[in-house]
């Protein structure tokens, strides 16, 4: 039982962990309509291009070692801080050496960053530092304050330099740049407040294969499809135009940010979720109700408000020339209600009754044939295709996932229906 000491540092966490959130909307809130009216929407398209990169990139050499490391590191002493510590840059470094490789071929294969290598590369270097984040290590041994400061301080320094430095569309490459020595100058300092915890950690390459095996299950369920769906702008970038790309990564980007909203709420219900499965099965199905109707609730008044106020809002935002992105953000805000549908069928309803192995099917095929079908709807409708796609894709997973939680008798349990 925690003690009030405990209960009152708990609350601070709560606090400082909400003022992350907070000051993540306001950064994007600042540099989204920033790119749009000083890049333009081909100079916007490049940077959407190469962040899309990015992520593929930061998943990939990631692998799901955050959620792993953050299990691994909660029940450890701290004398084997350093092991787990060693092992997961093993892990990392690994499959950094994989992904640079594969960015040289991602660049050459896109037109819009073959034109723009400085940036392609920037990014590639970006993922791969967000990727050896110690978020995980951070929070994992009890403190979540620190990482929120070291987040804290990446905004301010991105911020300060993109601000600073960029003018027009030609200074595409120091947007990344900047990005780039804010994420290594947070790394650092990450490294440096732990440096007597971890300077008995060494390189080791049969560890880290270890850990790259172990951690595969949670790649599947959560960074493989996180992966697919990321690579949509990059891919948007191989078949069609910078305009094109900036249409609909201004879009997508937008969209991204509403679906974020829904991230802190999963903070609170899931454990709560998790633990009642485990001795209250009704009080967990009533909860999951209720964070179903709230969720799906805030879903429908996104959809609502960007299909009447999008021809508002997107010319307020990027300014002009992105009249296209309006259309092709009244088609994906469809995803608002589906993906709280689908968010809570998997991370509240799936995950703590351990039926990863099913969601991963599911997630992954969806993803697939969403990836399958962007490039012929790219080809012939640029962003607007790629964003059918994209809502054909999570349609499948939210039906899917619905269709097998009502074979399970899971649906009926949560609305309480009589047989």
């Amino acid at each position: 039982m925690n003690t009030p000491a405990s209960g009152k540092q708990s609350r601070a966490d709560f606090v400082f962990v909400y003022l992350a959130y907070t000051l993540r909307y306001l950064y994007l809130l600042l540099l989204i309509p920033f790119y749009g009216r000083v890049l333009g929407v081909e100079g916007y398209g490049v940077v959407l291009a190469a962040m899309s990169l990015m992520t593929i990139v930061w998943r990939f050499v990631e692998w799901g070692f955050g959620t792993f490391g953050m299990r691994s590191i909660a029940t450890a002493s701290t004398d084997q801080y350093a092991g787990l510590f060693s092992q997961h840059v093993s892990a990392r470094l690994l499959l950094s050496v994989l992904a640079m490789i594969g960015t040289g071929i991602a660049i050459k294969m896109s037109p819009v960053l073959s034109t723009h290598p400085g940036a392609g590369f920037a990014a590639a270097a970006l993922g791969i530092v967000s990727a050896f984040n110690l978020g995980w290590y951070y929070t994992g041994s009890g403190r979540p304050r620190d990482a929120v400061k070291l987040e804290v301080l990446g905004f301010a320094v991105s911020l300060a330099l993109i601000l600073s430095l960029v003018r027009g569309p030609e200074d595409v490459n120091l947007v990344l740049l900047s990005l780039l020595c804010s994420g290594s100058l947070v790394l650092a300092t990450a490294h440096w407040w732990v440096r007597k915890e971890i300077s008995h950690a060494r390189f080791d390459v049969a560890n880290g294969a270890v850990l790259i095996r172990s951690a595969s299950t949670v790649f599947l369920y959560s960074g493989s499809s996180a992966l697919l769906v990321s690579s949509s702008t990059y891919l948007l970038s191989i078949i069609s135009t910078p305009a094109e790309v900036g249409a609909f990564g201004a879009a997508e980007r937008l969209v991204a940010v509403g679906l974020s909203v829904m991230g802190p709420a999963g903070q609170i219900f899931v454990p709560r979720i998790t633990a009642l499965f485990v001795h209250d099965r009704d009080g967990a199905h009533a909860l999951i109700r209720k964070a179903l109707l709230l969720l799906v609730g805030i879903g429908l008044c996104g959809l609502l408000c960007s299909l009447l106020l999008g021809h508002w809002i997107v010319p307020l935002i990027f300014g002009p020339g992105f009249d296209e992105t309006v259309h092709i953000l009244q088609c994906l805000s469809v995803l608002f209600p589906i993906s709280a549908t689908t968010l809570i069928l998997s991370s509240y309803v799936l995950i703590p009754l351990h039926k990863e192995a099913l969601l991963a099917k599911i997630v992954l095929t969806g993803a697939a044939l969403s990836i399958a079908c962007a490039i012929p709807l790219g080809i012939a409708y640029g962003g607007m295709g790629m964003a059918y796609a994209r809502l054909f894709g999570e349609s499948l997973v939210c039906i899917g996932l619905t269709f097998f939680c009502w074979r399970m008798g899971i649906l009926a349990r949560i609305f309480d229906l009589k047989k």
